[in-house]
Parts: C-alpha cells; sequence; structure tokens
C-alpha cells in the first residue's frame, strides 16, 4: 500500500484530503506542521509528502 504523509496546517484541508485519499486506498499519515513533518517523514519513510494544500471553490 502506498503511504501518503500529508503536511498541513489547515485542519479543514487536512481533514478533506486525507478522508479522499484514504478512501481511496491510501495509507496516510498526518503532519500539522513542518518540524512534525519531518520527523514523521524520518520516522515513517513514506512514499509521497504532500504539503501546504491550498483549495479554492
Amino acid at each position: 500500500m502506498i503511504k501518503i504523509l500529508i503536511v498541513e496546517d489547515n485542519e479543514m484541508n487536512r481533514d478533506m484530503l486525507s478522508r479522499r485519499l484514504s478512501r481511496k486506498g491510501y495509507e496516510i499519515e498526518i503532519a500539522e506542521n513542518g518540524e512534525t513533518g519531518l520527523t514523521a517523514m524520518r520516522n515513517g519513510k513514506p512514499d509521497i509528502v504532500l504539503m501546504d494544500m491550498g483549495f479554492t471553490s
């Protein structure tokens, strides 16, 4: 399974993106800022890192 690390400070963006990707079958890890994101990268070895996603309607 592909592991995705989402590094995002906006709670609504984190929640929306993690739910969408989880439904598609991806394993999701979340970090709320760059510092915790770096730690999660070192410890979790994700396949993909998505950072600071911006969404508009």
